[in-house]
């Protein structure tokens, strides 16, 4: 008898237990239980006081803002680059006082402070790239490149010839500390926007133009991107090029039917792609854009950052695209299939604030 009892006793147990598990195991309101740990930031524009730096330590379910208003007073923040969980760097415009807006933090976020020494100028930096530590760049206004090899402790310009000097550089990518790309908006001298590439570390630069010879008309670049060989870039009037020879040769592979801007773009190989447009547009290829999947991200959203993990976990983010808006981070655990809201209620508070960039990271 005494046996049955226990056997009884057991028996119920582990019907607890498989109840509670599959209960913790059914999520819907965000990232599942994978991807808890993941670690993200995303900065855009001031609201009336001071730039814009959002991060979360549960994969987007919560969003705290970094930083404070004395520090980031007016800044824009344009993008970011995390190295891990916790050295990160932000570059945006000159605070109200005139000090170049380009920050770095050494414990994820806690605290900040203006990165290096007064060898930067006064002016909007764009577009940060980081191969390591040792290797990082930002590009900015007046055909600024700046490159690092400690950790952003100090900054070394990189001189462009002279008839670039006025130009300003909105994104930059290095294969290796020698091969490294920019681009930028429309060249003083010309109607097309500035491509510029070099193979010894910015020694020599030559200046491609793949719009001219593929037809494209736009004004800025928006991203560049590479891997192995493969480059691609994106931009204004919906647009996406790719070279598969470090960039001798060029191909159209914009996915059409866009209504708006091709804002950014994430590799997960040299062949497979997602790029974010305005007005919630998202595509995806697996064959270097001969073939795009169209997904909808339930916004009339400019979408401007996209941030992978592991194939599938998804975030994008986007600011206002008409009056009555506010700037919107979403998630999707099925490669872009289906959404979620993850956005906070400071932005919706504050809808003066855009966000342009978000980044991720696993905690592993």
């Amino acid at each position: 008898m005494r046996l049955v009892k226990i056997i009884s006793k057991i028996f119920v147990l582990v019907i607890f237990l498989s109840l509670l598990i599959w209960s913790c195991s059914e999520d819907s309101t965000g990232p599942d239980d994978d991807n808890v740990d993941y670690i993200g930031w995303a900065v855009g524009g001031p609201d009336e006081n001071y730039g814009t730096i959002l991060h979360t330590e549960d994969g987007g379910t919560t969003w705290t803002r970094q930083g404070d208003s004395l520090l980031f007073a007016g800044v824009n923040f344009s993008d970011i680059c995390i190295m891990d969980e916790d050295n990160i760097l932000v570059v945006g415009s000159p605070q109200t006082n005139g000090t170049y807006g380009v920050f770095v933090s050494e414990d994820g976020g806690d605290t900040w402070s203006v990165s290096g020494s007064r060898e930067l100028a006064n002016l909007n930096y764009d577009g940060i790239f980081a191969l390591d530590e040792n290797n990082i760049w930002i590009v900015g206004e007046q055909g600024s490149i700046y490159y690092s090899t400690d950790a952003a402790n100090s900054w070394t310009k990189i001189d462009v010839p002279a008839e670039y000097q006025d130009d300003p550089f909105l994104r930059v990518a290095a294969k290796s500390p020698d091969d490294i790309w920019v681009v930028g908006d429309k060249h003083v001298n010309d109607d097309y926007p500035i491509m510029l590439h070099t193979i010894d570390g910015g020694t020599n630069w030559e200046r491609l133009n793949p719009l001219d010879s593929l037809n494209i008309e736009s004004s800025y670049f928006l991203g560049v991107k590479v891997l192995g060989n493969s480059v691609w870039a994106i931009g204004n009037g919906q647009f996406v090029i790719r070279s598969a020879d470090n960039g001798a040769n060029w191909e159209n592979r914009s996915p059409g039917g866009g209504l708006g801007d091709s804002n950014d773009l994430f590799l997960l190989s040299d062949i497979e792609a997602y790029v974010v447009e305005d007005y919630g547009q998202i595509y995806s290829t697996n064959d270097a854009g001969m073939h795009w999947t169209e997904y909808y991200a339930n916004t009339n959203n400019w979408l401007v950052g996209i941030a992978i993990l592991n194939n599938t976990n998804i975030w994008i983010c986007g600011c206002p695209g008409g009056s009555g808006e506010y700037s919107e981070i979403k998630y999707s655990a099925d490669a872009g299939t289906t959404w979620q809201e993850q956005t906070p209620q400071l932005l919706i508070d504050n809808p003066l604030i855009s966000l342009y960039k978000i980044r991720f990271i696993g905690d592993d």
